[in-house]
């Protein structure tokens, strides 16, 4: 039997490269990130815009059935700040800022006063809801916590992120779901220090908005120890309209309209 010659080799090399290349899955790229990698997508999918604002009505429904209302508008930019106020409803005035994680002020018009929120009661509901204003103050998943594949299937990833050693949150790990195709964040898991499921967070429905973002419209937070839950219907989402830094400041938490 003959030796195949060099250019033989490339040429054979390069037909098997061609087959191979027919045969290869789309998400054969994607399936050569870092799980670190894949979240930091899943931020820039989120988060990655110089500024964001959302129209939003939240749902709270009690364990008894009962449900109440709100809209609010939250405006963020990068990944350090938001500002969040409430339109409508007994909340209607109130309005939260997060100047990063360790830094956040509630404004309480009935006492027309800024308070800020103590370390300690960062695990406390965010008004009235499931979500915790930790949650609300935590906005960057990438220097927050060291991530690990868990597991995947045809169409998601699923992370385990744990806080890294000189960070403190109040879970002591969560999972992700990360979508393949678009790196929409379409799920969150949270575990207390004792590692038992407390809360899930369900993210449905994308939609493509008018700026021709596409998100996830739908968000549903559940206590899954109580059956208490949140849903979060995102009316309208804008992105980079130039908010001034001047709208994320103390004096336009109890100022601003």
């Amino acid at each position: 039997m003959k030796s195949m010659t060099p250019s033989g080799t490339w040429i054979a090399a390069a037909a098997l490269c061609g087959i191979l290349s027919i045969w290869a899955p789309e998400t054969a790229l994607a399936d050569t990130l870092t799980p670190q990698q894949i979240v930091q997508k899943m931020q820039n999918t989120i988060s990655g815009f110089e500024d964001q604002t959302m129209e939003v009505t939240m749902t709270v429904k009690g364990v008894d059935g009962s449900t109440k209302s709100y809209d609010f508008t939250t405006r963020q930019k990068g990944t350090s700040k938001r500002l969040v106020r409430f339109t409508s409803g007994e909340m209607k005035g109130m309005a939260t800022l997060v100047e990063g994680r360790s830094r956040v002020y509630v404004y309480l018009p009935g006492y027309k006063k800024v308070r800020r929120v103590a370390s300690h009661a960062m695990n406390q509901s965010f008004a009235g809801s499931d979500f915790t204003t930790e949650d609300m103050a935590s906005l960057d998943w990438v220097s927050l916590y060291d991530v690990a594949l868990l597991k995947e299937d045809a169409s998601h990833w699923y992370l385990n992120c744990k806080a890294k050693p000189d960070k403190k949150v109040s879970y002591s790990r969560v999972v992700l779901k990360v979508d393949k195709k678009d790196f929409q964040q379409d799920g969150i898991e949270y575990y207390d220090g004792d590692g038992k499921l407390v809360k899930t967070m369900e993210n449905s429905h994308p939609k493509k908005y008018a700026n021709g973002r596409t998100r996830n419209s739908v968000v549903i937070v559940t206590d899954v120890r109580t059956g208490h839950s949140t849903r979060l219907d995102i009316k309208d989402f804008r992105v980079n309209e130039g908010l001034p830094d001047s709208m994320f400041t103390v004096r336009q938490l109890q100022w601003g309209r």
